[in-house]
């Protein structure tokens, strides 16, 4: 596929819906951006893979922020994403390599809709596996009765139970598994995603689930897009004070300025924010 897609399938039967995210085109174009060695590659597959999933539960028009504040070693990872299916991605400090196996710290996610207030919540971390984040953030602030696993190749799965009181509207008989049973019984999807060419097409992947007697429910994009433009940076550098201002352009009347979530630069000119 000349794209990355979240593909979503229900099972009628037990009323569990199965997500995959096949994303070789996302961590592409995220390791073209950004400088990941192959140490950092290993915790971007898993919090990215794992994160985008939370797409799935977002509201038309939302805007969510998925932070991650491990406090030793000290980093900072965020993921920014919207219903759409577009998402950003930064890490601070830019070259940090030292991932630990199992992170301390608080993970934090930030909801926001135009002319809204933002929701936030902070769920704090202790010795944490990497994926294992986002299970728990789906746990604790969305009481969803989920589990996501990451596979060799860059995809993703999230098994997800339908909560009971949508049950009866939907299907007229229901047999009722715990999450670990359904999960088992269909621990070989897994394994046959390893083995096919989930670049081929959606086909493959479509037949591969409704072989298994689930139903699909349709597809989105999910992609790597900053919204940043020389607009914005010119609007960001019009909150500094007078002083600031003036310290910035001691030694030219233009400055280049970097997008610390992309990567691109932008020529500014002093002039240019004499024209807002």
């Amino acid at each position: 596929m000349q794209e990355s897609r979240l593909f979503s399938f229900i099972d009628k039967q037990s009323a569990f819906t199965l997500h995959l995210l096949e994303g070789a085109k996302l961590m592409t174009d995220i390791c073209t951006v950004h400088n990941i060695g192959p140490v950092a590659l290993d915790f971007y597959r898993e919090v990215v893979l794992s994160s985008m999933h939370m797409t799935n539960f977002m509201k038309a028009t939302e805007n969510m922020g998925f932070y991650i504040d491990s406090e030793e070693p000290y980093f900072r990872f965020k993921v920014e994403m919207n219903s759409q299916g577009n998402m950003r991605t930064l890490l601070l400090p830019e070259e940090f390599e030292n991932f630990p196996e199992k992170i301390t710290g608080k993970t934090r996610l930030t909801k926001a809709f135009p002319n809204a207030t933002p929701y936030s919540s902070i769920i704090q971390l202790n010795e944490q596996s990497s994926h294992g984040i986002v299970n728990q953030v789906l746990e604790k602030s969305y009481q969803t009765n989920t589990e996501i696993m990451i596979g060799y190749k860059d995809f993703s799965l999230m098994y997800s139970k339908l909560p009971p009181s949508n049950l009866s509207k939907k299907f007229d008989e229901v047999v009722d598994i715990p999450l670990a049973d359904f999960i088992k019984d269909n621990e070989g999807i897994k394994e046959e995603l390893e083995k096919i060419d989930l670049e081929s097409g959606e086909e493959n992947i479509i037949k591969l689930f409704t072989e298994k007697g689930f139903t699909y429910l349709g597809s989105k994009e999910i992609k790597f897009n900053c919204p940043c433009s020389k607009e914005r940076m010119v609007a960001n550098m019009l909150t500094l004070g007078n002083s600031d201002m003036e310290d910035v352009f001691t030694e030219s009347n233009s400055i280049e300025v970097r997008c610390d979530y992309c990567n691109t630069v932008y020529d500014i000119h002093k002039d240019d924010l004499k024209a807002q």
